[in-house]
């Protein structure tokens, strides 16, 4: 996220998801004092883990907030998400769920709030997790609410090039 065109993206206040937050990286380093920053996962370890570092590292409530939840289903909060940061969630999900998290991700963000993806793999096998995701699959899911603002190849770890890339949404 540190290339200028997607930092550019970040809103500098508001509500932020990051669902499938894992160890909680994200929400750390996107947290700030005028963002709250809410990690969602469906593992009670990975968000009791989140938890301990938050109060080990005296971060305060009003900048993060770690849930267990079901992404379809947790409540939204008042003001909805001005951002959301799809570190690899959609590849985590069912296939035959992507249409509805299209639909959620509609719903959970405000007017003119912001999408960032992570694609990854952009491959094509079989099974998963993670199951192999295509620009074209974003793209059916997202167009329909969301105009593409950038896509891009992501540079990451060696292991990765060239079965990622990154993209900002903007929601209509």
């Amino acid at each position: 996220m540190e290339q200028r065109p997607i930092k550019d993206q970040i809103p500098a206040a508001g509500n932020v998801l990051v669902p499938g937050c894992g160890r909680g990286v994200d929400v750390f380093y996107l947290r700030n004092t005028n963002r709250k920053v809410y990690g969602l996962d469906i593992s009670p370890i990975a968000v009791q883990d989140c938890q301990n570092q938050q109060k080990d590292e005296n971060i305060p409530d009003s900048q993060v907030e770690f849930m267990v939840g079901d992404f379809f289903k947790f409540d939204i909060p008042e003001g909805a998400f001005q951002l959301i940061y799809d570190y690899t969630f959609f590849c985590a999900i069912q296939p035959e769920q992507r249409p509805q998290w299209g639909h959620r991700m509609a719903e959970l963000i405000s007017k003119d709030g912001v999408l960032i993806t992570l694609m990854y793999p952009l491959a094509d096998h079989a099974g998963g997790p993670p199951f192999a995701v295509s620009e074209a699959a974003y793209h059916e899911q997202l167009d329909p609410n969301f105009e593409c603002l950038l896509l891009d190849d992501c540079p990451s770890f060696p292991a990765r090039q060239g079965k990622e890339k990154i993209a900002v949404w903007r929601r209509k």
